[in-house]
Order: structure tokens, then sequence, then C-alpha cells
């Protein structure tokens, strides 16, 4: 990484919606502590102002960046055992677009629903699947090595994955070993999706192509990593084998862009 810039929650909501025109993107959140909104109106427009007197010409380019990337890594993260653990919050977008890197990690605030801050730091563009595992709690790989399981219902698209739900948990137990049920009933100590998403599509958003990855730390056990599509199944993983795993999927997504581009 070269540089980084850090920012209170009200700033970076501020500087985003000054050039996005739009809120926060998936997977930040921002709950203001000002009751009022009119007193919430005066401080995004004190905010504001005191930003542009200490404008950073290079982080508005990085902004631009960001907000509309060629590539995107969406992060989300909890808890497994409690789900609104504050502390226990992972989030973090990671953006590619040319030669150029960045991720944006939202700090844990004071309630699930709270962030304490965001940094903003630059990197490698062909690392950032490196960077983000990196910034994943330590894990060994998973002793169990591969487990089939039964793909998840239609329906599964409806979880809220914000509360720390699995559609791979949406399985007839009756269609599953034993061992495949043992590891879906394990609750883990932390989990969450790796969203690898295309920027925009030429066929606008029903164009997009994106791949999800669900990881899964398991007490006594260790990390495992599926991926959101057939053959459904939990894959023991160290950092290395998930790094690859991420970077199937952009592969994957700069092929779609490709051939959109031609």
């Amino acid at each position: 990484m070269t540089r980084s810039w850090q920012f209170e929650d009200l700033e970076f909501v501020v500087l985003w919606e000054q050039l996005a025109k739009d809120f926060l993107p998936e997977p930040f959140v921002f709950l203001s502590k000002t009751p009022l909104y009119y007193d919430y109106l005066r401080e995004k427009r004190e905010t504001a102002e005191r930003l542009s007197g200490m404008r950073d010409g290079y982080f508005a380019d990085v902004l631009k960046f960001v907000v509309n990337p060629d590539i995107r890594i969406v992060v989300n993260g909890w808890d497994g055992r409690d789900r609104e653990r504050a502390d226990g919050r992972i989030r973090m977008l990671a953006a590619r677009k040319g030669g150029r890197g960045f991720l944006i990690t939202q700090l844990p605030g004071e309630t699930h629903s709270h962030g304490g801050g965001f940094t903003v730091s630059e990197c490698d563009p062909l690392a950032l699947p490196d960077v983000v595992v990196g910034a994943l709690p330590t894990a060994e790989a998973g002793a169990l090595g591969e487990i089939p399981l039964t793909a998840p219902a239609a329906t599964c698209d409806e979880i809220d994955y914000d509360y720390g739900r699995s559609p791979v948990g949406v399985v007839s137990e009756e269609r599953v070993g034993a061992l495949s049920t043992r590891f879906l009933r394990t609750t883990p100590q932390v989990m969450g999706t790796i969203d690898v998403i295309q920027g925009e599509s030429l066929f606008g958003p029903r164009g997009i192509s994106r791949h999800r990855l669900e990881w899964r730390d398991l007490p006594d056990s260790g990390r495992y990593a599926i991926g959101h599509a057939a053959p459904w199944k939990a894959v023991s993983v160290d950092s290395a084998r998930l790094i690859s795993m991420i970077n199937v999927r952009i592969a994957d997504v700069i092929r779609v862009i490709k051939a959109e581009r031609r």
C-alpha cells in the first residue's frame, strides 16, 4: 500500500454523496447520533464546508475510481455466535479500475448499526484479493477437507445476509449426509460473504456479472469457503487458497468486461 486516508463517518458520507450523488454503497452503514433532522443537515453542511477548506485533489481522484470501478469486492462479515456484536463486524469495499486499486474499511462502531470511521488505502490492483484476505481474522485451514452440500432452496436469495444467515443453511436434513448436517449446524466463530462484482455493464444492472463466496471459521476446525454455485460444497481454505478462489472470480468478471468491449 502506498497512501492512506482516515475519515470520521460523517466526513466520508459527505464526500461520497457529493461525488456519487447517492448514499453509501454496500456493505457500509451510517446511523447519525443526532436526533433532529435539521440539526443533522446543519452538521452535514458544516462538515462539507470544513472539508472543502482542506480538500485533497489526489483523494478526489481516488473517490472517482471507487465510485465507478471496473471491479469491486464487497466483504461483509460478522460474529457467528452473536450477529449484533459491534466489534465483530467486518465491512470492506475493494475497488479496481485500470492500473489502480483501493481498499475502504469501515471500522466497527458502538453498535452493529453504527460505524467507527473509515480508512481508505491505495494498493496494487492485482493484490486486492491478498489485501482483503489479509484483513480478515487469522484462521487455519479447516481440518475436514471438502464437504458436499445440498443446493439451497430457490428462495434463499431473500435471506438478509447482514444478519448473519447463510443460504447454505436452507437445506433439507433428509438430503444431506451426517457430516454435512454437522457442518451446517456448527456455529461459526466468524462468518461472512465476499462478493466479486462487475462495476457496470452495457446491458444495465441485469447484465452485471457477480460471484459470491462465503467463509466460515469453525471452532476447533478452521476456515472453510463455499462458492455460491454448483457444485455446492464447503472446502478447507488457508489464506492462499481463499485468495486463489477470489482471483478465479475476478478473472470471470474480466472475461465478461472484455467480451462487452469487443
